[in-house]
């Protein structure tokens, strides 16, 4: 049996092959103008002695000075979008113990993340400056990130004996469903899956990628692209902070040579609507090899449209934090429709129709499946059941069409599709909104609640001088044909059924910006309760 593959011995065989090639460009930003002056080139040698040298030291504080046993879990709270974070997640690796992701934000409260450092038994807790006001309440050894790897004379730890059934690393969901995250466990049969599938793309040892940071370091997304990354010794752009600018991509493409982007939909729209008008944003957009965006679907055929015309090749992948990647599409150079196919090679997931008279496919991971998860995280079938649903359109090829949670069942007992009516009203309404959201779970009909933009958009065709109830009608207007094709229970039947909302007040998750739709409908219930006796 072959020995289990991990994220180190992926790196290390990197390494092997191309020391001196560029692993990583950090920014270095000029204290008087805020702008950045230039990148800090870190090679893969340099990488893997950082781990290495990290390592060193958390094993000599964990266990030497406070008794904690290789194997432990080891909680890290990071901002995740900087190199040091990355050296982190690897170094405690290396250290022998289990690392465990933990996501929260500056002014969140124990509360928060009590459950999940709870149910992962940590035994310590590392955590970012940032964090420091909830360490206070935590009931296990506390210590702050190391901002500066710097060499030391501590033994480089023996890695400890594992088996398939161990547990590698711990994620956390980021909660956009339930507003509860819980906790992933990822095993190393899993992890080795991981790895394989990857690495599955042949290397071309002529070729430097340069690619742009996936999103943080405390995600899924970010750990398994970068398997891949490091795989192929590709360069890896590190921005300013997690959610850069138009601007900043601008320059992070024309400075850096930067040819592969990644985006979550929410930042990846405003960039897209920014080239309309931008000239040398849509030559930078246009001029990467690809800009892949994860997440839940890009949400408007327009802007889709708009990329395909004008070359900007947006590919879209489609993953779990439980799973990884399962999913991505051919990119829009080499196919209009861009629908999602299964990755290269052999692929045990399955789609299973939702019922008998619907055409909807829940994707479903079996338990022989590489990318099934801890059995925690699976049915009593013991299979892991996504509640992610798609239409297969062409046989092998699949559109996204929302959560289980996306499709309500409304007050006659019928289901009603969210997601269509959301992506419709970003299409037809892009200059005037900013984002939406669909919620009237339960109700009679559904009901719109909107962000307007402000100000509007520079391609906006309607006043830009609308007020509350001119820009509902206007709203109703551009969906209304769209509606009438649709099925009573599932129309926006009137202006009436439109919520104006100021911009940025829709609750939305911290990393992806995905909109929390249960919040609204709970925040939102009184209104809906009188919105629909009549009394609005």
């Amino acid at each position: 049996m072959s020995p289990l593959l991990t994220h180190l011995t992926n790196l290390e065989d990197a390494t092997s092959r191309f020391p001196s090639r560029v692993a990583f460009k950090i920014p270095q930003v000029n204290p008087q103008t805020d702008d950045i002056d230039h990148w800090t080139d870190i090679t893969f040698r340099q990488f893997l002695l950082d781990i290495e040298h990290l390592a060193r030291y958390w094993l000599h504080v964990l266990k030497e000075s406070n008794g904690i046993p290789q194997r432990s879990v080891i909680a890290l709270c990071l901002g995740g979008y900087k190199y040091i974070d990355v050296v982190h997640v690897y170094a405690i690796s290396r250290a022998g113990y289990i690392p465990q992701l933990v996501n929260i934000f500056p002014n969140a409260d124990y509360a928060v993340i009590q459950g999940p450092l709870e149910q992962a038994n940590a035994r310590a807790f590392i955590y970012e400056s940032v964090y420091s006001d909830i360490v206070r309440d935590i009931p296990i050894p506390c210590f702050t990130l190391v901002t500066v790897v710097h060499p030391n004379d501590y033994p480089l730890p023996d890695l400890p004996h594992v088996t398939g059934s161990d547990i590698a690393i711990i994620y956390q969901t980021s909660g956009t469903t339930s507003g509860k995250s819980k906790i992933v466990p990822c095993n190393y049969t899993w992890l080795d899956g991981c790895v394989r599938k990857m690495t599955r793309v042949p290397s071309d040892s002529g070729k430097v990628d340069i690619v742009s940071w996936c999103g943080s370091t405390g995600y899924m997304a970010q750990f398994g692209g970068l398997i891949g990354i490091i795989y192929r010794t590709s360069c890896t752009v590190q921005y300013r902070s997690g959610h850069p600018s138009t601007s900043e991509i601008v320059d992070n493409i024309n400075r850096c040579q930067t040819k592969q982007l990644f985006a979550y939909p929410h930042f990846l729209r405003e960039y897209i609507r920014a080239s309309r008008t931008d000239p040398e944003t849509l030559r930078a957009l246009s001029s990467v090899d690809s800009i892949i965006y994860i997440g839940s679907g890009l949400g408007s055929d327009e802007d889709e449209e708009w990329a395909w015309r004008n070359g900007i090749n947006l590919v879209s992948s489609y993953g779990k934090t439980e799973c990884g990647k399962l999913l991505l599409s051919e990119g829009l150079r080499k196919s209009r429709q861009n629908y999602l196919k299964r990755l290269p090679g052999p692929s045990l997931i399955k789609f299973i129709p939702i019922s008998n008279d619907s055409d909807l496919l829940e994707l479903v991971v079996p338990p022989e499946a590489p990318e099934c998860p801890d059995v925690s995280l699976r049915s009593s079938d013991g299979s892991h059941h996504t509640n992610d649903l798609f239409r297969e359109v062409e046989p092998g090829s699949y559109v996204f069409c929302g959560r289980n949670d996306d499709w309500f069942i409304m007050h006659n007992s019928k289901l009603c599709d969210t997601k269509a009516i959301e992506d419709n009203a970003r299409s037809t309404c892009g200059d005037i909104i900013s984002d939406c959201v669909v919620v009237g779970n339960g109700r009679p009909s559904p009901v719109l609640v909107v962000e307007a933009c402000s100000p509007p958009s520079p391609r906006c065709s309607a006043s830009p001088t609308l007020n509350e109830s001119e820009l509902k009608t206007e709203i109703y207007r551009r969906i209304c044909s769209f509606h009438t094709a649709r099925f009573p229970h599932e129309r926006i039947t009137s202006p009436d059924m439109i919520l104006i909302v100021p911009l940025g007040t829709l609750p939305r998750t911290v990393t992806k910006a995905t909109v929390r739709r249960k919040v609204i409908e709970e925040t939102m219930k009184e209104k809906l309760d009188r919105l629909f006796s009549g009394n609005v």
